[in-house]
């Protein structure tokens, strides 16, 4: 890769990589740890990430646990999971907290793929904006003599294959998700 090109493409991963842990949290009809890890739970003062606090499990296709390492924050966990709204009953029994995964509606299922395409068009858009700031940048030390004019085109030519390389990313992670939730 273009030494150029490394500001901008760690930027964009970082994107792409948030992108991907916002869709991993989208609900599929099936168990995933990666649904309620980050729920944030109100603990020892401040707030923490789920994950933080206890053993997330996958038992069986449609069911979370919950080990919670410390039972003084059980019902803080619970009330962290209500709160998320991802319409989920969590049920308490000691240390264990069980999460049963409903089928989703056809009507979830639109609704999420609505998300999907928002979490989407948002990532788009951020990548589009990395793309306009180094332009700009480049543009104004091109403009103030540091390079010449081919110099800018050639960098401008590699920062837009880059961004077309992760919008095509972008559409298959997001065609993946899409054919999950459409999946019964």
């Amino acid at each position: 890769m273009d030494p150029v090109l490394t500001q901008p493409s760690e930027k964009i991963e970082q994107a792409l990589h948030h992108f991907k842990v916002e869709i991993a949290g989208i609900r599929a009809g099936r168990a995933n740890p990666a649904l309620i890890e980050n729920i944030m739970v109100l603990a020892y003062g401040g707030k923490m990430k789920l994950i933080e606090l206890g053993n997330i499990s996958v038992p069986q296709p449609t069911l979370l646990t919950i080990q919670v390492w410390d039972s003084q924050i059980l019902q803080n966990v619970i009330k962290g999971i209500y709160d998320a709204n991802l319409g989920l009953n969590p049920s308490n029994e000691g240390n264990l907290i069980r999460l049963p995964i409903p089928p989703l509606t056809a009507e979830r299922r639109e609704e999420f793929i609505k998300i999907l395409h928002q979490k989407m068009e948002e990532v788009r858009v951020a990548i589009r904006q990395i793309r306009q700031d180094f332009r700009q940048d480049w543009k104004k030390a091109s403009d103030g003599g540091e390079f010449g004019e081919d110099e800018f085109f050639r960098r401008e030519k590699l920062l837009q294959e880059l961004v077309d390389k992760n919008m095509t990313e972008i559409e298959s992670l997001g065609r993946v998700k899409e054919e999950e939730l459409k999946e019964i």
